[in-house]
Parts: C-alpha cells; structure tokens; sequence
C-alpha cells in the first residue's frame, strides 16, 4: 500500500524519493558478449535482429504424406483417394523431386515440403502399401504446413535491451541464427552483518547472542535472482568495520551492511563510512518498516546500509536495495511484477506523509479476482516466512 508523501520531517526523504536517488546513482557493472547457453538469467545489453528466417523453408507439422489438396478433396471411409508413392522425405533431408496429380510423397514432421505440395496429411488417416497409399479421410488441423519465417523474420527485432533472457527466448535467439549477445555483467555483492551478539549460523551460540538470520535471508534473496555474494559477521567496533569494508570494496560491485545503522553510541556503520569519506546520498526513508535504512557511494560504489530488525531489513532491502542491484544488472523495471487484488479488511496509514508496507497473504476469488488479508503478527520471522 502506498500513501502520497507529503514534504514533512527534516532528516528523512519519502519512499519514492528515495528510490529515484537510488537508480539514478547506480550503473550498470561492465557489459560482457556471452554464449546463448551461458546467458540464462542475464539482461540483455543491446537490441538484436534475426539474421535468417526460422524456418528456412516451409516444413510438414505431422507424420504423413505430402500431397495435392485436389486428389484428396472428396476423400472418404467409404471412398479413399488412391495416390502413387513416388518418394520420401525426412527431416533435414528433402524429397528432391516434384510432386503431381495423383502422387504422394512419405514425410515427418520437421521434414522440407516437397515441391508441388499443398498439404500434409496425417498418417493416422492413411492405409499404405509398398507402392500406394489410401486417404480414408481429411485433417481437421488443416493443411499441416509450418510456413518459412513464421517462427521468426530475417530482420525482425526479437530481443530489445534490457530484456530479461530465459530459456525460451534463448531458443528463439538460436533459432534466428545468433549464438553470441551482450550482455549486462551481473554485480558482486558482499553482505557485512554487524554486531558482536551475532553469530553465524552452525556455531555455538553464547548468552545474549542469535543466528545471523539477515544475512542469510538477504543472501538467499540474492540468490533467487543469481546475484553472487559474499558474507562476512563483523564485531561492532569502529576499527574492524572499517578494515572489513576496505578490504573487500576492491573485491565486489555493491556493499549491503546489516545492523548497527540506528542511532546508538553502538550503531557504528554510517560513522564509519562518514569518516571514510562516503558520498551520503540519503539517511533514513519515511517508509515503515524499513526507515532506518541509508544510502550512499564510497568510492563510486553504492552501499546500502539496512536496519537489524528483521522485519526493517528485509523490507529495506526488497524495496530500496534490491531495485538498485539488480538495476545494475540491467533490469530497469521493478523486482516482482504486481496485480490488482481488493483488500478483505479496512487499513489505515500512520501519517499521510509515510508509504507503509505490510505483509499479507494472497487469494484467488472464484471469480476469477484477488483479494488480500493481513498476515497475522505471530512473531516477526514467522510472520515473514
């Protein structure tokens, strides 16, 4: 649920604010020319045209028999049409004659059509012999012929920039002759959780501690969408902070930092980045959950600094990080797509000024509509799972 922004508050900016700055200081990591097979979940970095017709040629959709639609128009059980086999053909091998009055040529499906051919018909409503075939019948599916270039045109556009690249339009890519396209370079990510109470998960946990449960959430989220990263748990001091993020901003295109980003003498990160001389774009959004999130460029890179509260920073990262890094990949519209679905119950925003989110499940009506109920506050995380 958004709510129109209104210009209240003197350090935060509005969601949608926030989000523009954020596209509009990240770019694309470096373009690289890939394979088809390698290029799957990549974006495309150019537009590309078919370079031959797919087919090259018309070709039969069936198993059956090439013929002319005279010789078979009043083909019946009772009374087959009779034709002479003169020949067959098979995919990527073509019957090299030419078809007459009265013959018939054996094909399969994928296979050229012979020329003097008008349709295909099916061998389902055929009986043959070593020399002749009987049509008891006429296909309902038509004339069975898959025309060349109905697939795709030779000089039609068939993948526009920015496009995401999935397996089917690979193929159709193959199809059209191209075997190499660039592609926007997918950016490397490192999550830094900070905090001295959190520990990664699989060791022994001491009094006061918990599981790094962000930073595998964050990571995983990453994942879904074949963004590599990397992970590191930090001690809340100002020292180690900082070593970590020098040694490792060579390393990656994009830094996300976990926790310590509030505003207590133990909330470190923003501190630490200020005196490394970071370009702070924003600090703190009207969003909730999610306002204690920052934003800035250290040495051109962008680094997103998000709350420790589970709920915060996952809503932090799917609604302002996220967008950014994947912005950088080359995909210039939103995450997820979205649909119109009618709220079950009345809600109510805290300040005009604010764009709230909340969690909540979806349902399809009978009808055929969506509609949408709160999650119920069982607990944080298991409200978010």
């Amino acid at each position: 649920m958004t709510i129109q922004e209104i210009d209240e508050g003197t350090e935060y900016v509005g969601f949608n604010k926030a989000l523009e700055l954020v596209l509009s200081n990240i770019y694309y990591v470096k373009i690289d020319t890939l394979a088809l097979e390698s290029c799957t979940g990549y974006f495309a970095a150019e537009n590309v045209i078919a370079l031959v017709d797919s087919p090259t040629g018309n070709i039969s959709l069936k198993d059956g028999f090439a013929v002319k639609a005279g010789d078979i128009a009043n083909a019946s059980e009772q009374s087959p049409a009779v034709l002479r086999i003169i020949g067959s053909g098979f995919a990527g091998s073509r019957f090299e004659g030419h078809i007459s009055n009265g013959q018939a040529v054996k094909i399969c499906a994928g296979s050229p059509i012979p020329s003097g051919a008008e349709l295909v018909i099916p061998e389902e409503f055929c009986t043959q012999t070593s020399t002749e075939v009987y049509v008891r019948n006429i296909s309902d599916d038509g004339k069975n012929v898959f025309y060349a270039g109905q697939d795709v045109k030779a000089g039609a556009l068939i993948l526009k920039r920015g496009e995401p690249l999935l397996p089917a339009r690979l193929g159709l890519l193959a199809a059209a002759g191209i075997s190499r396209i660039k592609v926007y370079r997918k950016p490397k990510v490192s999550i830094v959780a900070i905090g001295d109470e959190v520990v990664a998960p699989g060791q022994t946990l001491k009094d006061g501690q918990l599981y790094a449960s962000n930073l595998v959430a964050t990571e995983a989220w990453l994942s879904s969408f074949n963004i590599p990263c990397s992970t590191i748990i930090t001690n809340d001091n100002r020292k180690d902070i900082q070593n970590e993020l020098t040694k490792i901003l060579p390393m990656v295109d994009a830094i996300i930092t976990s926790g310590g980003a509030w505003g207590s003498e133990r909330d470190l990160i923003v501190k630490v980045l200020d005196s490394m001389g970071w370009e702070k774009i924003f600090n703190r959004v009207r969003m909730g959950p999610g306002k204690g999130i920052s934003f800035g460029l250290l040495k051109q890179k962008p680094v997103f600094c998000l709350p420790g509260g589970p709920p915060s920073n996952e809503m932090a990262f799917l609604q302002l990080a996220l967008p950014g890094i994947l912005h950088m990949a080359g995909q210039d519209g939103p995450p997820f797509f979205s649909i119109k679905a009618r709220l079950a119950e009345s809600l109510k925003g805290r300040h005009s000024a604010w764009t709230e989110f909340r969690r909540a499940n979806l349902f399809s009506d009978t009808d055929g509509s969506y509609k949408v109920t709160l999650c119920p506050e069982i607990s944080r995380l298991r409200s978010m799972a």
